[in-house]
C-alpha cells in the first residue's frame, strides 16, 4: 500500500472505531442501525457535525474520493451503500426538514452516484427527479416501481409534491 492509501485505511479504521466495528460489512450495519435510531428519536441532522453518522459518512467519503480501495467488489459497495443511505436521508431530511432545495438538488445527486447497482432502492431517483421539477420523468418512473415498501412510500412523496409540501414552510 502507497502512503495516501494507508491514510485513507487508517482513517476508515477511526470509523471502524466510532462504531465500533471491525469490517466494512459489520460498519454499514451498525451505520444503518444508527441511522434508524437517529430517526426514529428526531435527531437525525445533516448539519449536526457532533452525530457520529456523519463523522463516519464524512470519514468514508474522504477516503473513497481519495482512492481508497479494500481490493474487494464486495467491501468497497458496502462503503458507497453507507454515503447512499447517508445522502438518501439528507435529501428528505433537505427537502422537508430543512426547506433547502439547493441542498437537496446536492444530495439527491450524490445519492444516485453512490448507490450500487445491486440497490433496490427506487425513491432515490425518484427524489432526484422531483426536486429537479422533472415531472414528467418523475411520473413515468413512479410506475415502474411495483415493489414494496418502494411503492407506497413513493406514492406517497409524488402526493406531497403535486400538493406543492417540497421545500413549504
Amino acid at each position: 500500500m502507497g502512503k495516501k492509501n494507508d491514510s485513507e485505511h487508517n482513517s476508515i479504521k477511526e470509523a471502524y472505531a466510532l462504531l465500533q466495528a471491525s469490517s466494512p460489512s459489520e460498519l454499514v450495519r451498525k451505520f444503518i442501525k444508527e441511522d434508524q435510531r437517529l430517526l426514529k428519536a428526531q435527531i437525525w441532522d445533516y448539519k449536526n457535525s457532533e452525530l457520529v453518522l456523519n463523522k463516519v459518512k464524512e470519514i468514508v467519503e474522504s477516503a473513497i474520493n481519495n482512492g481508497f480501495a479494500t481490493g474487494d467488489k464486495d467491501s468497497e459497495d458496502e462503503l458507497k451503500d453507507i454515503l447512499w443511505f447517508w445522502y438518501h436521508h439528507a435529501t428528505g431530511y433537505a427537502i422537508w426538514g430543512y426547506k433547502d432545495k439547493v441542498k437537496a438538488l446536492e444530495f439527491s445527486l450524490k445519492a444516485l452516484k453512490y448507490q450500487t447497482s445491486d440497490n433496490p432502492n427506487q425513491i432515490t431517483r425518484l427524489l432526484y427527479l422531483l426536486v429537479r421539477n422533472q415531472d414528467v420523468e418523475a411520473t413515468d418512473w413512479l410506475k415502474t416501481i411495483v415493489n414494496e415498501p418502494d411503492k407506497t412510500a413513493s406514492y406517497g412523496i409524488m402526493k406531497e409534491y403535486l400538493a406543492g409540501n417540497f421545500f413549504k414552510r
